[in-house]
């Protein structure tokens, strides 16, 4: 199941689950129905975002992966903090809410480099108040990926593309710039593993919490083509 499928992120992640052949299928959580979206392994599930829990829930049954892709985007800025808070933890923590419900096992999250509740950054505190929610659930597996600056993104200068490399070599790993093509592998490729490794009676003890920043990432990217699907 994915939330943010209508992103940038979030529409690599569905090209990679259509091509899957551990996925059999996609339940796509939407505001609106998208043509562009339709796919045999694809269902679309609309719905009021403000009452996204309750009627996700009937849907999400039988889901074993949830993935949510899902935040502001370009235009932050101009948003009351309260919408901005609606879309970066309380949109989400529902959608994981519901998945749990449904029987998910594994949830990907999203959130950034640095996410800390007890942040002075606004942003960052967000991020680490989305990572405590999703904690709460007691997923059997939870992948938290914080990436620093996403590559290839609508919302991301296309110049950086070019610049931040160069300077990786000057700042922690953890803010290492990502395409948004070796984001999603990350998130697809660790949620396959930790759900074949429950299904086979591994790390089926307590709920495993697992942050993935540039480093624990890297080893899923595809080295020299980042635009590749």
């Amino acid at each position: 199941m994915l939330l943010g499928a209508t992103g940038n992120v979030g529409g690599c992640i569905l090209n990679l689950l259509v091509e899957r052949p551990l996925c059999r299928n996609v339940l796509v959580v939407t505001r609106r129905d998208v043509r562009e979206l339709a796919n045999p392994k694809v269902r679309q599930v609309v719905v009021n975002m403000d009452k996204l829990e309750e009627e996700l829930a009937p849907h999400a049954r039988g889901v074993d992966i949830a993935l949510a892709a899902f935040g502001v985007g370009k235009g932050s800025a101009k948003m009351a903090d309260e919408e901005v808070r609606k879309i970066e933890i309380t949109y989400p923590t529902a959608f994981a809410s519901a998945a749990r419900s449904g029987g998910a096992r594994v949830l990907a999250m999203m959130t950034a480099a640095g996410a800390n509740a007890q942040s002075s950054t606004k942003y960052l505190r967000n991020m680490g108040e989305k990572e405590k929610r999703a904690e709460a659930l007691r997923f059997h597996f939870l992948g938290l990926y914080r990436p620093g600056v996403i590559l290839g993104n609508s919302n991301t200068p296309s110049a950086l593309g070019f610049v931040m490399p160069l300077l990786h070599w000057a700042m922690p790993s953890r803010y290492h710039s990502i395409h948004r093509n070796d984001l999603a592998r990350a998130m697809v490729a660790q949620s396959e593993q930790a759900f074949l490794a429950l299904v086979q009676g591994r790390n089926a003890a307590a709920p495993a919490v697992k942050i993935l920043e540039y480093k624990e990432m890297e080893p899923f990217f595809v080295a020299g083509d980042s635009d590749a699907p």
